[in-house]
């Protein structure tokens, strides 16, 4: 393999998601993904036997990218001395929200979850844990209360994850600040 260029497999694994972040599980072929990155069906198959581990290896990727984006945003939180706990928070969501492809991967598991493997929920779980650690990361750091946190989670994931989900209008960031506002006012 040359320097510098990615190898088939990650090739294979980026072309995948895509696919998946626009059709899900269920609308994705292998031919699809065959012809999307641009290799035989052998090559595909020789580096996953089926759907469903690509599925896992794509899944895998995104956790991985996922937690770094957020662990980024996060430093970027700290560092910035005037981000009040609020923004703090919903610079993180709002980052997590915005990503097409970790919210495919939430469609999928609601709308497929029938179709997917002890291994494929294990990794889901791990692809959530990522980003509930860097939210207790954001917790511990604005000493926030576990009753507090757990609020303010809740209606965060009303308020934007869902609409983000169901491809609606969020509430306006005006309107959730003073919706969290009495929340963290408990500390």
């Amino acid at each position: 393999m040359a320097r510098g260029r990615p190898s088939k497999k990650t090739h294979i694994v980026s072309a995948a998601c895509e696919l998946f972040t626009r059709q899900g599980y269920q609308g994705t072929s292998i031919d699809q993904v065959v012809n999307a990155a641009a290799v035989s069906k052998p090559t595909v198959y020789s580096n996953f036997p089926t759907k469903l581990v690509l599925w896992e290896q794509v899944l895998e990727s995104l956790s991985v990218s996922a937690e770094q984006k957020l662990s980024e945003t996060f430093v970027v939180c700290q560092q910035s001395e005037s981000k009040h706990a609020l923004t703090a928070w919903l610079t993180l969501w709002n980052t997590w929200v915005s990503k097409s492809e970790w919210l495919a991967v939430y469609r999928i598991f609601i709308g497929e979850q029938h179709k997917m493997s002890a291994t494929s929920m294990k990794l889901f779980a791990q692809f959530e844990a990522r980003l509930e650690n860097v939210l207790l990361c954001w917790k511990d750091f604005y000493q926030v209360s576990d009753e507090v946190y757990q609020l303010l989670d809740a209606v965060t994931r009303r308020s934007l994850l869902l609409p983000a989900l169901l491809k609606q209008p969020a509430i306006s960031q005006a309107d959730l600040l003073s919706e969290l506002q009495p929340i963290i006012g408990r500390r």
